[in-house]
């Protein structure tokens, strides 16, 4: 399979949106591993078929690869965290904020509940994005 870029992929989910997430920090990971952390601190555990379901959905979408590897199948994300959190990004700022990232920040400024310091660090990103400095 060739890797999409993110942009190109389909929409996630919110629970395939989960499960990437915990790929993105432990990859590669097998189904087992993968399993004992989306079950950890849940009420009620998902079973081996149901998150292996999902790992073919999110493979057949172009979010995944997977290899056999030795008695274990690892699997291992096609987007880079970076570029697959911005495509979800993207689809959210278009699905509930019209397109504009100002109203996403507003949001998340006005009723996201930001520490201070998450407040101040935005605001050192924001200066300097001003000056032309990438973070």
């Amino acid at each position: 399979m060739n890797p999409k870029k993110a942009s190109s992929l389909p929409p996630l989910s919110p629970a395939e949106q989960a499960l990437m997430d915990l790929i993105w920090r432990k990859q590669p990971v097998s189904v087992g591993d993968l399993l004992r952390a989306v079950n950890d601190g849940r009420a009620e555990a998902i079973t081996r078929s149901t998150l292996q379901t999902q790992l073919h959905r999110l493979e057949t979408k172009g979010w995944l690869l997977s290899d056999d590897e030795g008695r274990a199948r690892l699997y291992r994300s096609v987007p880079s965290e970076k570029g697959g959190r911005g495509k979800v990004l993207a689809e959210l700022k278009q699905r509930f904020f019209g397109g504009s990232g100002l109203s996403l920040v507003r949001c998340l400024v006005e009723e996201g509940g930001l520490s201070k310091e998450e407040f101040d660090e935005l605001n050192q990103l924001i200066v300097k994005h001003q000056q032309g400095k990438k973070p």
